[in-house]
């Protein structure tokens, strides 16, 4: 059994039969919020991710009591770590996904403001709706554990670097960060999701702490050869932060 998570094709949406009126109104969203307007949303998995399952010891090494989970989207993985840790808090830009996670989960919850954000707030699940680099950990406090499945290769080139340095003011010294990644030809293929090479991931995190890259797995299959790819690699690394 190949125990490798395989990328997940995006769905088709037939256009045909929308109204102008609808056109109008997704010219004015950002690119996220058009992807989930559209059901464009490949990168959600319809169960938790195989990587997060297998490592979790490592993540939340027994002890940690509250983990942070990054432009979350409507991840099964919430609940997944809910079940195992005290309490875990989200951040997701799109306020679909947000609402769509609790309906679709079946959580009770209120909202509040927060800043510049609204706070989706349960006793095990909070989720902050809008943008990233508007919340602090002045508003969350300290995280021990920090899962990052599809967020930095959500980003181009040019954020990554300022995501790195946010990101990792959320986590606790001691506290440990699961990142899986993508690396491949991008010239051969737009993102997002893009390629992060292993060379710039141990350039962002490798200072903040001790970085291991856990495992590496070629996913090649046909429908992405047929997009272009001559070969795509996915990694998963722990950084244990100073």
């Amino acid at each position: 059994m190949n125990i490798c998570s395989l990328l997940r094709e995006e769905l088709t949406v037939l256009k045909s039969g929308f109204s102008f009126s609808y056109f109008k109104k997704i010219q004015f969203m950002n690119p996220w919020e058009s992807r989930w307007q559209e059901g464009r949303i490949g990168f959600h998995l319809p169960q938790v991710n195989t990587y997060l399952s297998r490592f979790s010891a490592q993540l939340l090494e027994s002890t940690a009591e509250n983990v942070f989970v990054p432009l979350c989207g409507k991840t099964l993985d919430l609940p997944w770590l809910a079940n195992r840790t005290k309490k875990v808090v989200g951040v997701e830009l799109v306020s679909q996904a947000v609402e769509e996670f609790y309906a679709e989960n079946k959580i009770a919850h209120s909202i509040q403001p927060a800043g510049k954000l609204q706070l989706y707030k349960n006793d095990s699940i909070d989720i902050y709706q809008g943008d990233f680099f508007d919340l602090s950990q002045e508003q969350t406090g300290l995280f021990e554990a920090i899962y990052d499945r599809g967020s930095i290769v959500a980003l181009a080139q040019s954020e990554r670097q300022k995501y790195a340095e946010h990101l990792l003011s959320f986590l606790a010294p001691g506290g440990r960060l699961l990142l899986i990644t993508l690396e491949y030809e991008q010239d051969q293929m737009s993102g997002p999701p893009f390629s992060v090479p292993d060379t710039e991931i141990t350039k962002l995190f490798s200072q903040y702490g001790r970085l291991e890259l856990l495992e590496s797995c070629d996913i090649l299959d046909e429908r992405l050869r047929n997009k272009g790819l001559d070969g795509i690699l996915e990694r998963v690394y722990q950084l244990v932060k100073n």
